[in-house]
């Protein structure tokens, strides 16, 4: 691992079930994710996507091969050592938000450090609200902000303790395109001018054109990658998969 990998893996295999009932997800996934690069990774419906991301964040155990995040190998660590990772280097922002709705959109943000008993950094907390446009609203639940509103918190929160790695499972999904623009934009910014290392789980190839590259899996294997992808290169690649790369 050289000082400019935050996270990688190498030869991922993760199996669901037993014997005859046994699924192959991923099927020896090696990759590597640079400090300030933003990937994208997409493939068809059971192409091992989620499953990858969620051994790589340590929300899965692999059956097979390695995790290693910030030089620990994530397959080493006990259940405790793996969820004090979890909360501390690692930033979460999912498709349906998981806001906590008795709390304000400021309470949400800070819920992270307040877990690990750590107190904001001022001038970086600032930063984070600022690019998230969210001063005025930082008192209002949940249900009182739009889903747009909802997801610039989910992403702030995920931000706001300095982590190793953001990983966001299709964050615009449940957006309208300019609410989606935003929370892209705002991902975008968070690698580009803070260096923030975040891999982005999508099916959508405008969402895929935002990132610095993407990585393509097809039944549970990484079969293309694609540097500085625009929208239109990335719909082209995904109509071109072939039947044997589907599940």
């Amino acid at each position: 691992m050289n000082e400019r990998t935050v996270a990688e893996v190498e030869q991922l295999g993760k199996v669901h079930g037993e014997g005859g009932a046994a699924v192959v997800a991923l099927a020896g996934v090696t990759a590597a994710f640079g400090r300030g690069e933003f990937t994208a990774v997409m493939g068809p419906s059971g192409s091992g996507k989620s499953t990858f991301m969620h051994c790589l964040a340590g929300l899965d155990r692999p059956t097979t091969g390695r995790v290693r995040l910030g030089g620990a190998d994530l397959g080493s660590l006990d259940d405790e050592k793996l969820t004090r990772v979890r909360r501390e280097q690692i930033g979460f922002v999912f498709q349906s938000f998981n806001l906590l709705p008795t709390l304000s959109a400021w309470e949400n943000i800070l819920l992270p450090l307040s877990l690990s008993g750590r107190k904001p950094e001022p001038d970086w907390t600032d930063r984070v609200i600022a690019a998230t446009g969210l001063a005025a609203r930082l008192g209002h639940r949940p249900a009182q902000l739009s889903g747009g509103q909802q997801q610039r918190v989910a992403c702030a929160r995920a931000l706001i303790t300095r982590p190793a790695l953001a990983v966001a499972d299709e964050p615009t999904g449940n957006l309208d395109s300019r609410s989606g623009a935003q929370i892209l934009g705002l991902l975008r910014r968070s690698a580009r001018e803070w260096g923030q290392t975040v891999l982005m789980v999508t099916h959508d190839p405008i969402a895929a054109g935002y990132a610095d590259r993407v990585l393509f899996l097809a039944d549970g294997r990484l079969v293309d990658e694609m540097p500085q992808p625009t929208a239109g290169r990335v719909l082209d690649r995904m109509r071109r998969f072939e039947p044997q790369e589907v599940r």
